[in-house]
């Protein structure tokens, strides 16, 4: 037999199997939706409100904060050109020491 054949005659027995059978649908019960206790309900009622929470803090504005960096910039700026006036003032010294013979020359 050829299985174009077998396959219609299988389709066939199958809708005439489907049609003669009854459908029903089973109806779903009502079910009534969870209920709370009365008491837990009134516990809850009672329940003495909580505060509000605190806004929360983001910190200083940005305004602030770039004053805050450009202060830190100028101090560090400051405290650069204090050691390069040191430095140069004791490198100084070196050499006119050296100079004048107060100083031999190779301690540079």
């Amino acid at each position: 037999m050829d299985y174009r054949k077998e396959l219609q005659a299988l389709m066939a027995e199958t809708a005439a199997l489907a049609s003669a059978t009854p459908v029903a649908i089973p109806q779903k019960p009502h079910v009534p939706g969870p209920q709370a206790p009365i008491d837990l309900v009134v516990s809850i009622l009672n329940e003495p409100s909580r505060p509000a929470p605190r806004p929360y803090d983001y910190g200083p504005s940005e305004r602030e904060q770039i004053s805050k960096r450009v202060e830190n910039f100028k101090a560090h700026q400051e405290r650069f050109r204090r050691e390069r006036e040191d430095n140069y003032s004791k490198m100084m010294t070196r050499v006119r020491d050296a100079a004048e013979g107060r100083r031999p020359p190779d301690e540079f």
